[in-house]
């Protein structure tokens, strides 16, 4: 990745909503050589997909969790069967394989806290092998993700 692919990468990262022209005069390329650009780079995976970013009070999201998950096993299978169990749940909003206490950290998100009681019974407690859940409620979002820091990247 070139420093022109960089810029192309934190540009939509920001706003990938941009036409290609306006992304195209902002990396001092040809529309038609920025569109190559961008389809190379989604072959390439380095861009996965486009998504607009919502705020998930306005549509009654009020309360977000995060949930430390730890297993009755860290068997290959118990793993693989907690993982494919948490691919079923919608409520679930992200899931990841931690190091130190938890085996993995849950994020989740609900519009109160009655909502949130029927997804821990409802969901969470019908996750196979759960040893222990420790949810933490989010009081405050301070910052919120906006894209990673791409190397090279040269804000446009």
């Amino acid at each position: 990745m070139d420093r022109i692919d960089a810029a192309l990468v934190d540009a939509l990262q920001h706003d990938s909503s941009r036409p290609v022209a306006v992304l195209a005069d902002a990396v001092a390329l040809s529309p038609s050589a920025c569109h190559r650009r961008i389809r190379a780079l989604e072959e390439a995976g380095v861009i996965s997909g486009y998504a607009a970013r919502i705020d998930p009070r306005r549509i009654g999201l009020a309360v977000e969790v995060f949930v430390e998950i730890t297993l009755t096993s860290q068997s290959r299978e118990a793993m693989d069967r907690f993982e494919r169990a948490v691919g079923d749940f919608d409520d679930i909003l992200e899931c990841h394989l931690m190091s130190g206490g938890a085996d993995y950290l849950l994020r989740v998100a609900a519009a109160d806290l009655d909502q949130y009681d029927h997804i821990h019974r409802d969901c969470l407690a019908r996750l196979p092998g759960v040893s222990s859940m420790r949810s933490s409620f989010s009081l405050r979002r301070i910052k919120r993700f906006a894209g990673y820091p791409v190397p090279r990247a040269v804000r446009p």
